[in-house]
């Protein structure tokens, strides 16, 4: 107990040494353009944790989301990596993610401007979460918490849309990526930033996914500058995670007649698939979409029964709705 007080007491002292050194912008910050909403979250089963955001500004992908598989932190408003860490640093070193907050709130000089959230999951799989708003934020600014997650938003066109956020993220099925665009998508039908939503990030580490071979990014969607943002998102995201990530159990997706149709129709303009173009999966598909997986993606995904029903992974279904067929390889001669 002595040791770990100790190294509790020297990453504190690193920390604000480090923070207080910091020297704050020489130019005038403008703060009308901070406004962001994010969500953050862990998820014990699939041991995965992220971050979704969105805003006016670009760069936000390099300002908000912090994060590893067992730990996401996201700094608004005036964001701040060395908050970041040192939230990361002492929830290594046992902190709760409120606690880590509360110091952190505790030693920096600009904390009334900071609005933090953090979600942790512990090797048990048990998951806990902070939050913290400075005094001096943007109005219209909210927060919720929940088991597994926290949103948080400021300089938003309605308080609700926090609100919205949580039951939107609560209601979604699907893996951690899709939950938390769906957490997005449910905030716009209620508002959005006061400045207009030009930029966005879906970032999720994992380390159990069988993707952490390569990688512990389990989904990387990044969007600048567009007035099309929240939909460009998803389409990243899907093309990240149809791409890279080994497909969930929780992302299958009947295979109806509308969806054999979509993806017979993105095979036959590769050269994949020579059968007939109606609503019935047969052999000849399946191999199509084999050999589609093999020229293009990381993981091979193909269609499954469960419970008597075939199913397919959605991400993928949704990346080959939109894909630009251009830069996917066709079938060999």
């Amino acid at each position: 107990m002595k040791s770990l007080k100790l190294g509790l007491l020297a990453v504190s002292c690193v920390w604000a040494s480090a923070a207080l050194a910091a020297a704050p912008p020489t130019g005038t910050v403008n703060s009308r353009l901070l406004g962001t909403r994010a969500i953050v979250a862990c998820d014990p089963v699939e041991k995965s944790c992220g971050v979704a955001v969105i805003s006016f500004p670009a760069g936000i992908s390099g300002l908000v989301p912090y994060g590893r598989p067992d730990v996401a932190v996201a700094t608004m408003f005036y964001p701040s990596v060395d908050d970041a860490e040192a939230i990361l640093s002492r929830t290594d070193a046992g902190d709760t993610p409120q606690a880590a907050i509360d110091f952190v709130f505790s030693v920096d000089p600009y904390a009334d401007y900071r609005q933090l959230a953090a979600v942790k999951l512990l090797p048990d799989g048990t998951v806990t979460v902070g939050q913290r708003t400075g005094a001096e934020n943007a109005s219209h600014r909210c927060a919720v918490k929940g088991a597994t997650f926290v949103v948080q938003a400021n300089n938003m066109t309605t308080p609700a849309i926090c609100d919205a956020m949580a039951v939107g993220f609560q209601h979604a099925r699907g893996s951690l990526p899709q939950r938390l665009y769906a957490a997005l998508k449910a905030g716009a039908r209620v508002g959005g930033d006061r400045n207009g939503e030009r930029s966005g990030v879906i970032r999720v580490w994992s380390a159990e996914n069988e993707a952490a071979f390569y990688t512990h990014v389990l989904a990387d969607a990044v969007v600048h500058g567009s007035k099309n943002a929240l939909r460009e998102l998803g389409v990243e995201m899907n093309r990240y995670q149809a791409g890279v990530a080994a497909p969930y159990a929780s992302d299958l997706i009947p295979l109806d007649r509308d969806t054999v149709r979509d993806v017979k129709r993105v095979l036959r303009r590769l050269g994949y698939y020579g059968g007939r173009m109606d609503g019935a999966w047969n052999d000849a598909a399946e191999q199509a979409l084999y050999d589609f997986n093999w020229n293009n993606l990381f993981f091979l995904k193909p269609t499954q029964v469960v419970g008597g029903v075939r199913r397919i992974d959605g991400p993928l279904v949704d990346f080959l709705r939109d894909a630009d067929l251009d830069a996917l390889a066709p079938a060999s001669p």
